[in-house]
């Protein structure tokens, strides 16, 4: 991992760094300061996400009282090559390294980032502490793979309906219904480009069964009720599957970081200020909007 930090301010209290890994320049944001006992919080987005993206809320948030990490991947991969778990794995792990070198981290995925985050707390358990799985899978089952079939065959095409299917599967029924086209128009669908592209096709190709009973992370699994893209059988799957685990869901689509953020915070923020409050196989009660 070839690494080159230089600090860059971003704004009061957070600082942009960028190093490379492989060659490929990586960006990460550091806010906020670890208290004793807490490990800081790193932050692995999910598919076509960013920090501002996926965690804009959250990392902000989080940093009022923890030490905050999150990480903008970067396409590491040749056009003609494929983008595999590892590839991202090892800009987490720089990432870590470079920000808290030989420090243990509470380690946080949404989505493909949660795929990534269980497969690194796998591989590398002196690394990480504390794991949240947030709307993560173990593996790509066949609705999973009609979604992404008929995803790619609209952004072949450049379909216009690209926006609206993808908005139609991100979000939960009660959120919508609550919405106009003219609320989610500008900003809603995810951005597309060739990186964007290569993390939908690793999403249709997903498989870590033989990693998830590795796991010895002590476990957060945050499920979606509503959820289209990760139904929730394959959170209670991650749970099951990870002996140290804990297990809830909150009432939302698989877009939770922008429909139920605060209460995304207020259970990453208590399991990361006491993960043992819960023992494992407990299952936390919900909280209904």
């Amino acid at each position: 991992m070839e690494q080159d930090s230089s600090a860059i301010p971003l704004a009061s209290g957070v600082v942009t760094r960028q190093i490379k890994v492989g060659g490929i320049p990586v960006t990460y944001h550091d806010a906020g300061r670890t208290e004793a006992g807490h490990p800081p919080i790193v932050l692995v987005h999910g598919s076509s996400g960013s920090t501002q993206g996926h965690f804009g809320f959250l990392f902000p948030m989080l940093a009022v009282r923890h030490r905050v990490i999150s990480i903008d991947l970067a396409n590491p991969v040749k056009p003609d090559e494929a983008l595999e778990i590892e590839h991202i794995e090892e800009q987490v792990l720089a990432v870590m390294d470079d920000a808290a070198p030989g420090q243990k981290v509470t380690l946080l995925g949404f989505s493909l980032g949660a795929v990534v985050a269980a497969s690194a707390a796998a591989r590398y358990p002196d690394r990480i502490a504390n794991l949240v799985l947030l709307a993560g899978w173990v593996k790509t089952d066949l609705k999973q793979t009609l979604f992404n079939r008929v995803w790619h065959a609209l952004r072949k095409t450049n379909s216009p309906q690209l926006d609206d299917y993808t908005i139609y599967a991100a979000f939960g029924s009660p959120f919508l219904s609550s919405k106009t086209f003219a609320d989610l128009a500008g900003g809603a669908a995810m951005p597309l480009d060739d990186f964007v592209d290569k993390q939908m096709e690793l999403n249709s190709r997903v498989d870590i069964s033989d990693l998830v009973p590795q796991i010895r992370a002590t476990t957060l699994v945050i499920a979606c009720t509503h959820d289209t893209m990760v139904p929730v059988h394959h959170c209670r799957a991650l749970f099951g599957m990870i002996e140290d685990a804990r297990y809830v869901e909150v009432v939302s689509g698989h877009a939770v970081v922008f429909e139920r953020p605060a209460e995304v915070l207020r259970l990453v923020d208590n399991f990361a200020r006491d993960p043992l409050a819960y023992p494992a196989g407990s299952i936390i009660p919900e909280i209904k909007p």
